[in-house]
């Protein structure tokens, strides 16, 4: 994944507040992205949705809370975790998350149908499933465009933490994948 230097996450974090001059637009920029992060997390596209929906139902309910934080962005993306998570633990207790891979890639198949990022991106998003819980997170938040440090702050780890949960991860997803399915992620030259 490209570096981005520290100006990028202070650029992106003005941008979020400068999106924050209304719910729409707040709305209308990170709707596309959570939910696309959430897809990568969850094993269907339904809980993802249903977990974005209530995150931007907390977030208007703390809306004038965050028109003061510095990145507002990354609390939705915490708060959407931490809900994906709970939402996923609830439904194992009741034995109704469905985990199984054939299950998984036909509603990720179906999810491609309408919305073409996750056609485009099928295989990586595929393999994100795949990996342990805090790998496929970072990889998600990485290819989001988060820097390191943005994807360390919005997950709540140490920047060295995210960048040795990426580096697992992309060995990983290089044995998973071919080149041309993992963008942004140079294979190491073996000398």
């Amino acid at each position: 994944m490209a570096h981005r230097s520290k100006q990028d996450g202070d650029e992106r974090g003005a941008q979020a507040r400068l999106s924050m001059g209304s719910q729409e637009e707040f709305f209308t920029r990170y709707w596309p992205r959570l939910v696309r992060f959430l897809i990568t997390q969850a094993s269907n596209h339904s809980l993802a949705e249903e977990v974005a929906g209530d995150t931007f139902l907390k977030a208007w309910d703390r809306w004038d809370d965050l028109l003061t934080y510095e990145r507002p962005d990354s609390w939705l993306f915490k708060v959407a975790l931490r809900e994906l998570r709970r939402q996923e633990a609830k439904a194992r207790t009741r034995d109704s998350l469905a985990e199984d891979r054939t299950g998984n890639m036909a509603d990720l198949q179906g999810t491609a149908l309408t919305d073409d990022w996750v056609a485009d991106n099928f295989a990586l998003t595929a393999a994100i499933r795949t990996l342990p819980r805090r790998q496929a997170e970072v990889v998600a938040c990485m290819l989001l465009g988060y820097s390191t440090r943005e994807t360390a702050e919005i997950l709540g780890v140490s920047e060295g933490t995210a960048r040795s949960h990426l580096s697992r991860a992309a060995g990983k997803l290089r044995v998973l994948l071919t080149d041309a399915e993992l963008p942004g992620v140079a294979r190491k030259d073996p000398s």
